[in-house]
């Protein structure tokens, strides 16, 4: 099967990965410093007894340190109902910035899934911006912030976001930069998908007049749409 090989890469890797560990244990003596791992974006499994980069975490073996999508989404869904904002807006934001990498780095020093900078972080009390739940938490308070700022106008608020708030201010609008004009636009069609995904099912009409159920009703009729029964 074609995912079959990725599943076994990945295996692969983490099994070389403990392999590598083994021997590390084997030549750190008995009462020496605590290990700690990370994954990096690549999908490279990082050892070290000297943490010098704020991604590492205390490594147990036989326990791989990452974190599953559908726990940063339960985490997601948490923070953003915490905050009143909403989680499909978030994600969009999290997969447009970072695609849901908790260990993302921009050219420009952005970090973490919400890709906040180091001034922001420090603004917002963030102190690891490579913990996902300290990255959400921050990005979100700072993403309600700006919806609140704009009049809870979504393409403003990613605006600003993405080019800072006081330029927006400045200009009355979305600044006339291509790149922050293509980042709201992407974030609003993930969004889109997102918020319609979850949205409830509704019974509406197929292109040969058969019955469907859907949660995109505005889509002509896909293969993956459940079709109603009549009995």
């Amino acid at each position: 099967m074609k995912g079959s090989g990725a599943i076994f890469k990945g295996v692969k890797k983490w099994i070389l990965a403990s392999a590598a560990v083994f021997f590390v244990f084997m030549e750190i003596p008995l009462g020496a410093a605590e290990v700690y791992s990370f994954v990096d974006g690549a999908g490279v499994v990082h050892f070290s007894n000297v943490p010098t980069d704020q991604r590492y975490r205390p490594f147990s073996p036989g326990t791989a340190p990452v974190q599953s999508r559908a726990s940063l989404l339960s985490t997601l869904n948490r923070i953003a109902r915490e905050q009143g904002v909403d989680p499909a807006l978030v994600r969009a934001v999290i997969k447009a910035e970072s695609d849901f990498n908790p260990d993302a780095i921009s050219q420009l020093g952005a970090q973490g899934l919400m890709q906040l900078m180091p001034l922001t972080s420090i603004n917002l009390s963030v102190q690891n911006p490579f913990d996902p739940e300290e990255n959400i938490s921050g990005g979100v308070r700072y993403l309600k912030y700006l919806l609140n700022l704009f009049h809870q106008d979504f393409s403003l608020a990613l605006a600003a976001y993405h080019a800072g708030e006081n330029l927006v201010l400045k200009v009355g609008g979305i600044p006339p930069i291509e790149s922050t004009q293509q980042y709201v636009q992407r974030v609003l069609k993930f969004y889109r998908r997102y918020r319609a995904a979850a949205a409830p099912p509704r019974r509406t009409v197929g292109i040969h007049g058969e019955p469907l159920l859907t949660n995109r009703p505005e889509r002509p009729a896909e293969p993956s749409i459940q079709r109603i029964r009549m009995d």
